[in-house]
């Protein structure tokens, strides 16, 4: 009798195991499901920053597909793009910015064609769509800023790339904005940088 007793209260005891169980994997699911759609990419389209008065767009015209880069800002790649197999050359440079210097666009030029250099792949050549959305000159001015005046001061640049391949293919889009010295050129160099890592790693 007292077999039957144990038999039968363990399997009272296994149904309502089985039951919380159930009931603590739909709570799960319920929290799980909301904090995995706020930690998806950071979409450009979403961002203060597009939706600033200030922004400054370039030549890409669909933003909505740019999400935050690995050590960019802003960027989307096809998905079969590989590249970092590619070679990159400079193709056309559109100035959008206030400053209408030529010296700029040869110096954006002669940077990124030496920082593409070292992108050495051999899947053949992506083109380099360029364009200059913004320029901030050196503005020792901005020194007084709580916390990041020493790093607003310094000049910057914001860049947009549209890479193609041979058959004129949109296979990756790069938006980034960056910060270094009291030259243009400085800051050039450091977006550079920032973008042809990217394009290397990816």
């Amino acid at each position: 009798m007292s077999n039957h007793v144990t038999e039968k209260a363990f399997g009272v005891y296994t149904r309502n195991a089985a039951f919380i169980l159930r009931i603590c994997l739909v709570f799960v699911i319920a929290i799980l499901v909301p904090v995995a759609a706020l930690c998806g990419p950071d979409r450009l389209v979403d961002s203060n920053e597009y939706k600033d008065k200030g922004f400054h767009p370039g030549i890409i015209k669909d933003y909505g597909d740019m999400v935050k880069g690995d050590g960019v800002d802003w960027v989307w790649a096809a998905s079969s793009a590989k590249l970092g197999n590619y070679k990159v050359k400079v193709g056309s440079i559109t100035n959008k910015s206030e400053s209408h210097s030529k010296s700029l666009v040869d110096s954006v030029k002669s940077i990124f064609s030496n920082y593409f250099a070292d992108v050495a792949g051999n899947n053949g050549t992506l083109t380099a769509e360029m364009c200059i959305t913004e320029v901030q000159q050196y503005a020792p001015g901005k020194a007084w800023i709580p916390f990041a005046g020493g790093h607003q001061m310094q000049a910057g640049i914001g860049i947009e790339i549209i890479l193609r391949d041979q058959n004129n293919k949109t296979v990756a889009k790069l938006r980034h904005f960056d910060r270094r010295g009291m030259d243009v050129k400085d800051a050039v160099e450091e977006v550079a940088d920032h973008m042809v890592n990217y394009i290397s790693k990816h």
